[in-house]
């Protein structure tokens, strides 16, 4: 009898053992890892189409007692229809795994597109945000918070439409309902989960996405700190620069959204209905004349910060290193991957509402 062909995958300190062919599916390739699952690229046998494949191990769902937590992954999943949501098209089960297989986002995540290819163009960046936008608007109507919106959970098909992904930290809400658990990347999560307050998690949403758009926009985060302390601090204040090189909509929506005041920042719909992303000219709203001249004389007087601020080498959009001692707070297991970002913000004691500072523009 022939024996069966298994795949080797390391998940942390387990080995796992993947069937080369399930159900339908044949293994081609791992793509990544996570906690408790292998991502591979698997082919559906009988017309040989792509998909990608989330390889759950039962046993470290158990051990690790998230089991729920994956079962609601997986429901909110199936619940989104949208054509810029990773969308589920099957589940196989067997004795020791679960296989999700998903469509296949050829061209990876936001985050090595930028790197590799630096910041969007005003064209470009218009079309594509605004369909994250749509995606992300999908989720909130559906009274859900994502609470981990960054570059990485961004996957981009073979045309370049952005599609969600990774609902493991999502959350029902609704607009009397405020949530507890700090979570989310530090670099992406706003002053309120920071300082572990109360907040609202559509809101918390928006000023993550409007970190994205930051980092689409320019190719680096707003923040220029890498100590985690110092970088708390940057956030709590939202204190950033916005480059005059961007234009003007682009400068004004990054502003709102990246608001230090919760219930100041935009709404998915709102920002739909932004003149940037709903007007069908993109020459006009474009164009460097349209500065009002109250911008401008904004931009004029901070000129100086602007060269002082031009001299500081910014740090490229990067990942912080776990291995550093200041990162030892934070709640990760051994099993979390290293080259990820860090998912839970730890709560930090601290006295008094944060500052409220506006951010510069140059």
């Amino acid at each position: 009898m022939m024996r069966e062909l298994k795949i080797v995958e390391s998940i942390g300190s387990t080995v796992c053992e993947i069937p080369a062919i399930f159900g339908k599916y044949e293994y081609i390739k791992t793509l990544g890892k996570g906690s408790f699952a292998v991502v591979t690229l698997v082919k559906y046998i009988p017309d040989e189409s792509l998909h990608a494949c989330k390889v759950v191990s039962r046993d470290l769902l158990n051990k690790m007692n998230i089991f729920q937590r994956f079962e609601q992954e997986v429901r909110f999943m199936q619940n989104l229809h949208h054509p810029n949501i990773v969308q589920i098209e099957d589940v196989v089960y067997d004795k020791d795994y679960i296989y999700i297989v998903m469509e296949y986002c050829a061209k990876g995540d936001l985050f090595k597109q930028i790197v590799f290819y630096g910041p969007y163009p005003d064209e470009n960046l218009r079309k594509t945000f605004r369909q994250i936008v749509e995606g992300l608007s999908y989720i909130h109507a559906h009274n859900i918070a994502h609470r981990d919106i960054k570059p990485e959970n961004i996957l981009l098909d073979e045309n370049d439409v952005p599609k969600i992904a990774d609902f493991g930290l999502c959350h029902a809400t609704s607009p009397q309902k405020l949530l507890l658990t700090p979570c989310g990347s530090p670099f992406y999560a706003p002053p309120e989960i920071i300082n572990n307050y109360k907040y609202d998690g559509k809101l918390s949403d928006t000023w993550s996405l409007g970190v994205v758009l930051y980092t689409m926009a320019t190719g680096t985060l707003p923040w220029t700190e890498n100590n985690q302390t110092k970088l708390f601090i940057q956030i709590e204040n939202a204190d950033f620069v916005i480059p005059s090189c961007l234009s003007p909509p682009v400068q004004s929506l990054i502003g709102e959204m990246l608001s230090i005041v919760p219930t100041n920042r935009p709404s998915m719909e709102q920002i739909l209905e932004n003149p940037w992303l709903s007007s069908d000219d993109d020459l006009e709203f474009l164009k460097p004349t349209s500065l009002s001249r109250k911008n401008r004389n904004v931009i004029a007087a901070s000129m100086n910060d602007a060269n002082m601020y031009r001299s500081v080498k910014r740090p490229i959009i990067i990942r912080p290193d776990h291995s550093k001692k200041n990162t030892s707070s934070m709640k990760i297991t051994k099993l979390e991957p290293m080259d990820y970002l860090i998912r839970k913000v730890p709560p930090k004691i601290r006295k008094g509402p944060p500052l409220f500072k506006k951010a510069a523009v140059f």
